[in-house]
């Protein structure tokens, strides 16, 4: 697993997250909303097509408790990423 808010000792250093300053884990980075770095299973590639598109900010627009991490959380559970 990477990300880009990661240290050398493999710590969450974004301050926007609940797990700021622990290690990062499977369990813990599956959840995470602002998680950068290779896609862990569907939801992610969902998300990023998302927001390319721009679709996720009209979402957030309309409906900001519209369940979108919730939906992406169990994506990437049902259909992670390949290692």
């Amino acid at each position: 697993m990477s990300c880009r808010h990661l240290d050398c000792d493999r710590r969450c250093t974004n301050p926007r997250t609940p797990i700021t300053g622990m290690r990062a884990g499977t369990k813990r980075c599956a959840a995470c909303p602002h998680y950068e770095g290779p896609p862990r299973g569907l939801g992610d590639v969902v998300h990023a097509v998302a927001t390319v598109t721009g679709v996720a900010a009209v979402v957030k627009t309309v409906a900001p408790d519209c369940g979108c991490q919730k939906r992406r959380e169990e994506l990437n559970r049902q259909f992670p990423s390949s290692p």
